[in-house]
């Protein structure tokens, strides 16, 4: 319990910005992906925006926080690189089905 716990306070106090432009711009796709019912197109874009407020946009944040140990920054590359493979499958998958 004392490692969830000491996990959660990590966490809890940091800040992420992300532009407020940004997240309108996120909404209005998402919101017309969702009204089209092009379900899939939406996800993959929520996908690709999360990839860029994580990995790109805040990135210097992630790696001043978990540069000083070696398995937090390869969690972080590695996450990164999953995403990229998510998103790239999706992609490339048959909308029939």
């Amino acid at each position: 319990m004392e490692f969830i716990s000491s996990i959660l306070n990590f966490l809890s106090d940091k800040e992420l910005s992300i532009p407020l432009g940004q997240v309108i711009i996120f909404v209005i796709i998402n919101s017309f992906c969702l009204l089209l019912g092009k379900h899939k197109l939406g996800l993959l874009i929520s996908y690709c925006f999360v990839m860029y407020w994580g990995f790109i946009f805040n990135h210097t944040y992630f790696i001043n926080i978990l540069g000083k140990t070696t398995w937090g920054l390869s969690i972080y590359i590695l996450s990164g690189v999953a995403m990229f493979i998510l998103a790239v499958i999706g992609f490339f998958q048959d909308n029939r089905g």
